[in-house]
């Protein structure tokens, strides 16, 4: 499932709606397309002795080719990247060349040049993603969009010649070693180097922050005729993930009519019967989508991201109860996907019946264990505590929400609230407590600034 709210990202059933931030940037969540990112990325980061659990990938709702990476090991990538490369090698050289900034040291020098914006691009990025996220709104992904500005971003990402040239040297190392040709990379840089005589505004921002030059390219072009590694090597099941990958994008993304042109009937391949199912569900012929979805079933029963979008498509075509086995089945086959548990957990919500509730507040509880900081989590569990007559368990987990999307006066006084109901010595109540402390601090620091 795909999703994008005005400001960040946590997928999630509901309506498409616009990802805009001002001058900034929208990111969406998918569990589907994360995770087919990271298992591309686990042994070019081995490769790089860089721990692969540390990795945080977010994806950018942009059309522009860009990638970057910035401290506490975040992957940014542009969706137009991911649609644009035709092979998962070109995403893998990408991933391999930002990597080597981080083995380089250059993201730390950058922090160290630039202090005062890092740290205010840090300030509204989590704030913007925690209010995004918190709106428990989605598009049709099921995902979350924040803003960001983007200006202050591609300033902080500019690399130098020497630590690009540094950045290649570690990527075709990396490559090497896990036996991945560098043709994708080069086929990338190529793609760059036919942008090199368009103005800059109109230069996709990888070029902008990343210079390029014919040295670079010799240097890959060289390395891919001596290293000796032939060009198709990855494993079949990264082929078909990513053609699934593009195949999602491309029906979320694209206009239904365009994707239908893409993806033909007289092709009858998974990703094809894929792109087409939520084209049809996003052009509101949900009978067709869900009869293609289980077609697609039929060929792979235990998929998790196949039973969601069936989940999703027939959540929101109102279809609440019928919605709820293709999500709780999602959920048993990948439990520790906390986005099919937030699915799961809003469609029981929605059926409302006091087993539903009981149901949602487990699944949200796992989601939270996986997923700890989501404040959208948080939120949608305190409903499902407030509808089953929860009431001090509700107010204490809208008082973690509160705090975690800046709402501070609304913190302390749920907390407070939930202070009154809470047994003595609870994990609970010494949490609540906590915030009820730190959202008064916080509240008392505004008040001082305001008054200087």
């Amino acid at each position: 499932m795909f999703l994008a709210v005005t400001t960040w990202a946590s997928i999630m059933a509901g309506p498409m709606q616009d990802a805009h931030a001002a001058n900034g940037i929208a990111l969406i969540r998918d569990s589907e397309i994360e995770n087919t990112i990271h298992d591309f990325a686990t042994p070019l980061l081995r490769a790089a002795d860089l721990d692969p659990k540390a990795l945080k990938i977010h994806l950018v709702k942009d059309a522009t080719l860009n990638a970057f990476v910035t401290h506490g090991m975040n992957l940014f990538l542009h969706t137009g990247l991911l649609m644009r490369a035709e092979d998962p090698t070109e995403v893998i050289g990408v991933m391999a060349h930002e990597f080597g900034h981080i083995v380089g040291g250059h993201i730390i020098l950058r922090e160290q040049q630039m202090e005062a914006t890092q740290k205010n691009l840090w300030l509204s990025y989590l704030l913007g993603a925690a209010a995004a996220l918190a709106t428990g709104r989605g598009d049709a992904f099921g995902g979350v969009a924040y803003g960001v500005q983007s200006g202050m971003l591609e300033n902080l990402m500019v690399f130098s010649r020497g630590e690009e040239n540094q950045a290649d040297q570690a990527a075709v190392e990396f490559m090497d070693k896990i036996g991945v040709s560098c043709a994708g990379l080069l086929k990338f840089m190529h793609i760059l180097e036919s942008q090199e005589l368009l103005i800059t505004a109109r230069q996709d921002p990888y070029l902008r922050t990343h210079p390029l030059t014919r040295d670079r390219i010799a240097f890959i072009e060289n390395h891919v005729k001596t290293a000796g590694i032939p060009a198709d090597t990855l494993p079949e099941k990264w082929k078909t993930a990513y053609a699934r990958v593009r195949a999602k994008l491309f029906g979320f993304l694209e206009s239904p009519a365009r994707t239908l042109q893409r993806y033909p009937e007289s092709d009858s391949s998974i990703p094809a019967r894929y792109a087409r199912a939520i084209a049809l569900y996003r052009q509101a012929d949900t009978d067709t989508a869900v009869k293609m979805i289980d077609d697609l079933l039929k060929t792979l029963p235990h998929d998790p991201y196949i039973l969601e979008l069936k989940g999703q498509v027939l959540f929101e075509s109102g279809n609440i109860e019928d919605s709820i086995p293709p999500y709780r089945e999602s959920v048993r086959i990948s439990p520790h996907d906390a986005p099919l548990q937030l699915g799961l957990a809003r469609a029981l919500i929605a059926h409302g019946s006091e087993t539903d509730l009981n149901e949602a507040e487990k699944a949200l509880e796992q989601a939270l264990r996986d997923e700890p900081d989501v404040p959208s989590y948080w939120k949608q569990l305190a409903i499902a505590r407030g509808r089953g007559g929860h009431e001090s368990s509700a107010s204490y987990a809208m008082a973690e929400y509160a705090l975690r999307v800046g709402k501070n006066a609304e913190a302390k006084f749920h907390a407070g609230k939930a202070l009154k109901g809470l047994p003595a010595g609870t994990p609970a109540r010494l949490r609540a407590e906590d915030i009820q402390a730190e959202a008064s601090r916080l509240l008392d620091d505004a008040q001082k600034k305001k008054n200087r």
